[in-house]
Parts: structure tokens; sequence; C-alpha cells
């Protein structure tokens, strides 16, 4: 199912209730209050098409899958922590030109992840709730889930996806950018 075709309700990450089953989540680019990505702070977003949603408030970002668990992988992972979340990291290299300061409490962990102290992962999803708005579809099995995350992101190319995209490589340049002589954490 395309991802234009399906019923996709929005909400923002706050009223987001995910259930405990798997699937596919987007993430969307809050027009209706940031009419572009650079009014977001958006600055280096690869020049693609961005799909508008059938609403015409959101713009796709980011298509994720969770083969287990909806909740656990949005609220748990991308709505705390960098380390895990390559949706995080990769809106970290995408800011950095906004602000510089979202480079402080950066640091690599001892595998060379990026990791953020307290009170820059707080700003993060703050950021991440007051801009994006959040879509998900449930999938039966964990084939469907990987079937339908590649098929949504062949289809739409989403701008902050770098694995199956034609502009993943200068997501790849931007996020060793940010990481360049950030201290090791241990």
């Amino acid at each position: 199912m395309p991802i234009t075709s399906c019923p996709l309700t929005l909400s923002t990450p706050l009223q987001a209730e995910p259930g405990r089953e798997r699937g596919v989540y987007s993430w969307w680019l809050d027009t209706a209050r940031y009419p572009t990505p650079e009014a977001a702070g958006l600055l280096q977003l690869p020049d693609v098409p961005r799909l508008v949603h059938a609403s015409g408030r959101a713009e796709l970002l980011y298509v994720g899958r969770a083969r287990r668990n909806l909740h656990q992988r949005i609220v748990g992972q991308h709505l705390r922590r960098t380390r895990s979340s390559a949706l995080r990291r990769t809106l970290l290299a995408v800011l950095l030109p906004g602000g510089p300061s979202w480079r402080q409490g950066a640091a690599l962990d001892g595998r060379g992840r990026v990791v953020l102290d307290e009170a820059q992962e707080q700003r993060l999803t703050d950021w991440i709730q007051e801009h994006l708005l959040l879509g998900w579809a449930v999938c039966a099995t964990k084939d469907d889930v990987d079937a339908l995350e590649r098929r949504w992101i062949a289809e739409h190319r989403p701008v902050l996806n770098t694995d199956g995209t034609d502009h993943g490589a200068q997501l790849t340049a931007l996020k060793e950018t940010f990481r360049a002589g950030l201290p090791r954490r241990s």
C-alpha cells in the first residue's frame, strides 16, 4: 500500500498513542506551523521533492520501522535517545548549520555513536515535539514491516532517510561533519 493511499492520520508526538503492534511509522514536518524546512531550522536538507500529506499540512521527512513494537520504537527511542535513533542523529546533522549549539553536550560513546547529555536530549525532543508530526501503519508480520518500509522509502525518497535513497551519501557526510571533533565519553 502506498503511503498516499492508506488513511494515515497525523498527530503531534505528545498526542500520539502508537500501540504495541509492529509497523511502519513516518515523521512529517508540520507545514501548518513551519511552511518551509528552513523556517523550522532544517538548513541542510538534500534537494529532493518531498511528499505532501493528503491533509496539505505536512511534508514527509522520514520513514522507519518497528519490527516488534511501535510504541517502544517511537516513544522509547525517537523521543528519548539519540544513541539508538537514526532520525535524531540525522536531525542533529541538518540542524547544525542553524545553531552550532546543537554540538554542546554531544560526544561519542565507546562504539563511536553520538550521545547527548540529558539537557541536549531534552532539547532535541522538544524540537521534535514542536516541529514534527507522526503517522504509522500497523503490520501483521516482520516481513510485512520490512516490505512496507522498503516500498515507502523507494516510492517517496524521504529526505532524512539515508538507506535506500539517492541522497543517503549526502546525509551520511553531514552526519560525519557533525561527529568530527566530538569528545569521547565512556
